[in-house]
């Protein structure tokens, strides 16, 4: 059996490719977990306000309603951003935060296996797509026509192919107004 070359680099990037993605969902999921741990931390400092002003309120005979409410909002926006880094930090480890009992359950699932609640999976938002080829740009804007050297807008996109709206200047080309600078 020969040593084939082409084969081992192939393999060789296979794995490298695999390895630097992996880091990278490993370093995306250590940031979601910090930016939980520092939600969670401003939550209880919010909890303690809250609770504070409510015991001197009652102490003192005071009225802190607004000064609580304002608290209980905060409260409320922190909760909401780490409910957003739950969700997407159970997107990279294929899991489900069911919405009946806040478990942590298999993507795989239909049905929570500890409520029974149906599960509804979260769509995956499309990534961005970003054109990388060498060819010149056809650009959606008023001079759509003229050849790329003549074109006179600010659109930087590279390629021919691109539809419209993946056209950098997104149609807001100014392009009769304001030539680019030569």
């Amino acid at each position: 059996m020969a040593f084939n070359i082409e084969s081992f680099k192939k393999n060789f990037k296979d794995v490298t490719d695999k390895t630097v993605k992996k880091t990278g969902e490993l370093t995306t999921i250590a940031k979601l977990n910090m930016s939980i741990k520092a939600e969670e931390a401003k939550l209880s400092d919010c909890y303690k306000a809250i609770g504070r002003l409510f015991y001197t309120a009652e102490r003192d005979n005071l009225d802190n309603t607004e000064e609580i409410a304002t608290y209980i909002m905060q409260a409320d926006k922190i909760k909401a951003v780490i409910a957003d880094c739950q969700k997407e930090l159970a997107l990279l480890r294929n899991v489900v935060i069911c919405e009946g009992c806040n478990n942590e359950i298999s993507g795989d699932c239909i049905f929570c296996p500890i409520c029974g609640l149906k599960v509804t999976k979260p769509v995956a938002e499309p990534a961005e797509e970003v054109c990388e080829c060498d060819e010149e740009c056809a650009c959606e804007c008023a001079c759509e026509d003229a050849p790329a050297e003549e074109c006179n807008c600010e659109c930087e996109c590279t390629c021919e192919e691109a539809p419209a709206e993946e056209c950098c200047c997104e149609g807001e080309c100014t392009c009769e107004e304001e030539p680019k600078a030569e």
